[in-house]
């Protein structure tokens, strides 16, 4: 295992579905898989155990399911980057789990590239949804979610932090908004942290929701948070 091996625990309520995913994700050099559990509350205890970079896990299984296990994996002292799988193209779990800090959700039919891609993608602190679900899932979360006090938020930053949070919206990578500000990668990480801790957000996802909120991106702006 190298260094910047990234390690990732599945959680599926099926066998077949865990080697799959297995498979899949271990065709990848840069990816290895740590454990596997069948339900939420094995995924919590080997999360806790095994402290992986990344959990993947479905949103349906008996006793605990994947969003209360997100949730309670979410509140460890260094929790583990979080990404979803559901069957729905906007599910309602999805909106708690958003709020939870969940980082990516995945359709599960979605192309092992997809996957491959969004476990990457999380490890490196960025966020991803689903092509087909983004736009959907942001204007249902914002219309679901007040927005007061969100002004009042939003003009703790100043001009250059609006930008970078204009850009991330947008779904630009760390890379991209770095291009675009002149700045090194390693300084965007380090402001879109300072961005979503001013904000009190959990991660890009929240960040994305929030700057439609207060209509600092119009809709038509969205691409797939990545």
């Amino acid at each position: 295992m190298t260094a910047r091996m990234i390690t990732v625990l599945i959680a599926d309520d099926e066998q077949l579905t865990r080697e799959s995913l297995r498979l899949i994700l271990e065709a990848d050099e840069e990816i290895t898989v740590v454990a596997d559990a069948a339900d939420g509350r094995e995924a919590v205890a080997a999360a806790t155990a095994l402290s992986p970079n990344v959990v993947v896990t479905d949103i349906q299984m008996p006793g605990m399911d994947g969003l209360a296990a997100a949730l309670a994996i979410k509140r460890l002292a260094h929790p583990p980057r979080v990404v979803m799988l559901t069957s729905f193209a906007v599910d309602d779990y999805l909106f708690t789990a958003l709020k939870a800090g969940v980082d990516g959700f995945l359709l599960k039919d979605s192309h092992p590239h997809e996957l491959i891609t969004a476990v990457k993608v999380v490890a490196r602190g960025e966020a991803i949804i689903s092509p087909s679900m983004t736009r959907t899932l942001i204007q249902r979360h914002t219309v679901a979610e007040p927005t007061a006090g969100a002004q009042e938020r939003l003009r703790l930053l100043g001009q250059e932090q609006r930008t970078l949070l204009s850009l991330l919206a947008q779904g630009l990578s760390n890379s991209e908004i770095g291009a675009r500000l002149k700045m090194s990668e390693s300084q965007v990480k380090v402001h879109v942290s300072r961005v979503l801790r001013l904000l009190r957000l959990a991660n890009r996802v929240q960040a994305a929701i929030f700057a439609y909120s207060v209509g600092l991106v119009p809709p038509a702006s969205y691409a797939p948070l990545r």
